[in-house]
């Protein structure tokens, strides 16, 4: 067990720094006070000096219980202070004058009363002692006889050495260990103030900046507006930009996906811009940069600029990351002076006009980067939803579909599982068992598809599909706890499918199965998790 100083000063929870110091202060005066009694009694002096040492061990042990024990700090201040002005120049009389071995607890206390002190009550203190000692030396110079005690000369000089070097080392040593402690709190003052102003200047730069993207926010931006106003300030420039598909992206890869689109974007108006062009992001996909000192001509420069770099951002991503797709309108005043908020309207409404025109575009790329996304996450590399497309369509059209919806069934095989794309991979990939934890995050995929669909006009048809294609003949299936014909009959065909599928393919977990296993592992689960007819419809097909 490792010794602590807390254990006998206090810990800096429950104890504040004078009274930890007080502490420190009473635990030297009863050592000394001790030391005191051993040495008067191995010199054989008077029995009341030794005495008197022990009592005033005892009144320094009763001090520390009081402060250390009690908490009674200002209780032990009284107490201490009572002794240092009163019985302190009793012991001296009684034990010996000057040659006695009482003497230092002037010195001591009188430092004592110095440090737990201050302003006044310390001058007065130490006034008091030089004091008091000047008038008992007086009386011992004048009056011998008051030295009393010690058997020779020797004992004499032997006591007042073993006085004044207790003296000397002890206040050496209270004074080192309280300008220690004064060191300590004050090196974590500096500490506590270095990283104050650190918090102030994260504040400052918070109060002005967004949080995600570091660029300026939008208090910054009205503030820099009103100012614009108040200047009247002419040959103003003003670029509105907005992300493209943003909540697609926070809806489903989440919204660390969607943060880092919002970064890459900020990257993006960084190194299109110049550095003391004024960068903000006012809203979740908003931008506005204010550009100073510009013509039309520039306007467009900067326009083609940024186009480039987006198109340069997007050729560096590859393909299973969503590309940055940003709607831009820009207004120049031509030095007309124009008022910059009709800037930030003219600005706004052409990025909107933009944003009309590639509305269809940029879905499509969307939904293209999203299959790219489900083909490189698949088990074997895409061939899963292509096979399921051939399984489904003779199945469908068995079951009683019109041939008009293969079309429909066939798109719902290759992205049933579109999803999975929200799922970390290691969850997807995982080769032992899930964690309960595990199997609640891959049984969301079926509500990520479902918003990645409804997002998408290709997609639109088969939404619903895509939420209940793992819903159970018997309600045990997620993620709504369908049951019997509440299930889609599309979803039914394709549980049937997709299961065939997956148990005759290799997964991560295991070996592929037989064809004839599989079709036993379909007849077992009929009536649980499968339609029951739909399975000897499926085991008809399968066979023809």
């Amino acid at each position: 067990m490792v010794f602590k100083p807390d254990n006998l000063i206090g810990d800096e929870a429950g104890f504040p720094v004078a009274h930890r110091i007080l502490n420190i202060v009473l635990i030297f005066g009863l050592i000394i006070a001790v030391w005191s009694g051993i040495t008067n009694y191995l010199l054989g002096l008077d029995p009341l000096l030794v005495l008197t040492c022990l009592l005033s061990s005892a009144v320094m042990l009763g001090l520390y219980y009081l402060s250390r024990v009690k908490r009674r700090y200002t209780a032990a201040v009284a107490a201490l202070l009572a002794a240092v002005f009163i019985i302190t120049p009793a012991l001296w009389l009684l034990n010996g004058g000057i040659a006695g071995s009482i003497p230092y607890y002037i010195i001591l206390f009188s430092s004592v009363g110095a440090v737990l002190l201050a302003g006044r009550p310390r001058i007065a203190v130490v006034v008091y002692f030089l004091i008091v000692s000047a008038i008992l030396i007086g009386l011992e110079y004048h009056y011998p006889a008051i030295i009393t005690g010690y058997a020779t000369a020797t004992d004499r000089y032997i006591d007042i050495l073993i006085g004044l070097t207790t003296t000397i080392v002890a206040n050496v040593v209270i004074i080192v260990v309280i300008l220690g402690y004064y060191n300590q709190e004050h090196e974590r003052a500096k500490t506590y103030l270095e990283q104050s102003r650190k918090a102030q200047g994260s504040l400052l730069f918070l109060s002005h900046h967004d949080a995600i993207t570091g660029l300026y926010n939008r208090t910054y931006f009205e503030a820099e507006v009103a100012d614009i106003e108040r200047r009247r300030e002419r040959n103003l420039g003003v670029f509105v930009v907005d992300i493209d598909g943003l909540k697609f992206v926070n809806d489903t890869l989440g919204h660390d996906q969607g943060d880092a689109v919002l970064i890459r974007t900020a990257k993006a108006l960084r190194s299109s811009f110049r550095t003391d062009d004024i960068i903000a992001r006012i809203g979740g996909d908003e931008y506005v940069v204010i550009v100073r000192g510009i013509d039309a001509g520039g306007m467009e420069a900067m326009y083609k600029r940024l186009r480039d770099t987006i198109r340069q951002e997007n050729q560096n991503l590859g393909e299973s990351i969503i590309p940055l797709h940003l709607s831009i309108g820009y207004a120049n005043d031509a030095g007309a002076g124009k008022p910059i908020r009709d800037l930030l309207r003219e600005a706004d409404q052409k990025m909107y006009r933009e944003k009309l025109y590639r509305q269809i575009d940029t879905a499509g790329s969307i939904i293209q980067t999203v299959k790219q996304m489900l083909a490189t996450r698949d088990y074997d590399t895409g061939v899963h939803g292509s096979r399921l497309q051939n399984i489904i369509a003779s199945f469908a059209v068995a079951a009683g579909l019109p041939t008009s919806a293969t079309a429909d069934i066939q798109l719902f095989a290759e992205f049933h599982d579109v999803g999975k794309i929200g799922i970390a991979d290691h969850i997807l990939h995982k080769s032992g068992p899930l964690t309960a934890e595990e199997r609640e995050q891959i049984q969301r995929h079926c509500e990520i598809g479902y918003r990645i669909a409804q997002s998408s006009n290709d997609l639109l048809p088969i939404a619903d599909w895509i939420l209940k294609h793992h819903e159970w003949w018997n309600g045990g299936g997620y993620p709504l706890g369908l049951a019997g014909a509440q299930i889609p009959l599309e979803c039914r065909l394709l549980a049937i499918a997709d299961a065939y599928d997956a148990m005759t393919s290799d997964r991560p977990y295991r070996k592929a199965m037989t064809h004839e296993a599989a079709i036993d592992e379909l007849r077992r689960c009929a009536g649980s998790q499968f339609d029951p007819g739909l399975v000897n419809l499926f085991i008809q097909t399968i066979r023809a």
